[in-house]
Parts: structure tokens; C-alpha cells; sequence
């Protein structure tokens, strides 16, 4: 029974996000006539320079994805007999990186030293929470003799290493910083104009970061299911 909880509540969260993505999404191309892409835009750019109630169905779904996560390690840590001390980091980790993504989403670069802070701590956190998990994953597998149960220890450790491996390497990226050149184009008056260029790197990260915030209860879904 915990495994399908955790299942529901899992789906339950990410379904918020992508919900909240897409109506975001819809709210930025109907204020700016421009489609959103993660690749190119930073989070907080779906309500700048608007208040929070101009996208507040947007809005109220991806704050909801983030406190769905908390409630999803809250209650794995209230139902795992395992007593190990990185259950309650995790538990900590998930409520502090949850209020970093907030400022991602709603502090513009106009604060921009305090933007990079809470930018470079939520990428570290995300790569810490995967990370732990497949830590928990190792304990587990450590633990148990059946071979289904090392079996989704294993599947579990993969999935940690390969979510936080991933998010460190997008985190040290050389092209990933805040020094973001336009890029030059003519436009058909034979004007050179200047434009956002095709790809961001250090908007991505950001994005990446919520996104493995997200997913970064896969591995303990996979060690709820062992008896």
C-alpha cells in the first residue's frame, strides 16, 4: 500500500507541474505574442513584470507540484521503517529547495546577485536530492536478501545517479552563466536588429533544476515497493 500511495502522489505532482507549465505557457504567449521555450527563458519570465494573479491558475498548479513533492517525502519518511539519518535531510532538502524554486519563478534578474544565489543553491540542491536517494537506494540494497527487492535497489540507485550525474553536469557547463550576449540578425528593411539568442544555458539549468526536483522521488517510489 505505501508503494501506490507514493505512486499516486508522485503522478499527482508531476501532473500539477506539467499542468502548470502549459498554462503558464499559454498565459506568456497570449501576453507577448511569443512562444515559451525553456531553452531560451527563465522561470520567473512567465509573471515578469506582472503580479502572481495574472497567471494564477499557472501559477497555483506549479506551487502546487513543488508542495506535492514535500508532502510525497514527508510521507515516505513517516512510513519507511528505515530510521537512516538521510531520510530526514531529504525531508529538510525537499521543503528548502521548494522555496528556492519559488524565487526562481518570480525574482527577475533585476536582482540579479540574489538571483544567482538562489539560481546556483536550488542546481545544487537538485543534484543533492537524487543523489541521497540513490544513497538510500545503496542502505536498502544493503539490507535486503530478496532478490526482487536488491533488484529495485539497483533500479534505484541507477535512477538517483543518473538524475544527479546529469544535473552536475549541466550545473558546471562553462556557457551556463548570467553573461548573455544578443545576437544579430537583419531584419527585411536590411536593419541589423538585436535578438534573444537561440538557447540560454543557464535558463535551462534553472528549468532542469525544477525538473529534477520533480522527478527526484523516482528511486524511493522504486524502495516503497520493497516489503
Amino acid at each position: 500500500m505505501p508503494g501506490l500511495i507514493t505512486l499516486v502522489i508522485f503522478f499527482a505532482s508531476l501532473a500539477l507541474f506539467v499542468g502548470g507549465y502549459f498554462l503558464s505557457s499559454a498565459f506568456y504567449y497570449k501576453k507577448h505574442d511569443v512562444k515559451y521555450s525553456i531553452k531560451r527563458m527563465f522561470p520567473y519570465e512567465f509573471n515578469y513584470p506582472n503580479s502572481f494573479k495574472r497567471n494564477i491558475y499557472g501559477n497555483l498548479a506549479l506551487v502546487l507540484a513543488m508542495v506535492g513533492t514535500i508532502v510525497f517525502y514527508i510521507y515516505y519518511m513517516s512510513n519507511t521503517r528505515s530510521q537512516s539519518i538521510t531520510i530526514y535531510v531529504l525531508v529538510a532538502l525537499s521543503i528548502g529547495t521548494a522555496a528556492l524554486i519559488g524565487c526562481l519563478l518570480f525574482m527577475p534578474l533585476q536582482f540579479l546577485r540574489t538571483h544567482i544565489i538562489v539560481s546556483t543553491l536550488a542546481m545544487t540542491c537538485a543534484f543533492a536530492m537524487p543523489a541521497l536517494n540513490a544513497l538510500l537506494g545503496f542502505e536498502t540494497y544493503r539490507a535486503v536478501d530478496a532478490n526482487l527487492s536488491k533488484a529495485l535497489s539497483i533500479t534505484a540507485i541507477i535512477v538517483g545517479i543518473i538524475l544527479a550525474l546529469v544535473m552536475v553536469i549541466f550545473l558546471f557547463n562553462p556557457k551556463a552563466t548570467y553573461k548573455i550576449y544578443l545576437d544579430k540578425s537583419v531584419d527585411k528593411d536590411g536593419n541589423e536588429v538585436m535578438a534573444r539568442p537561440k538557447s540560454i544555458p543557464i535558463a535551462f539549468n534553472e528549468w532542469w533544476a525544477i525538473i529534477t526536483y520533480i522527478l527526484s522521488p523516482i528511486p524511493l517510489i522504486l524502495l516503497s515497493f520493497i516489503s
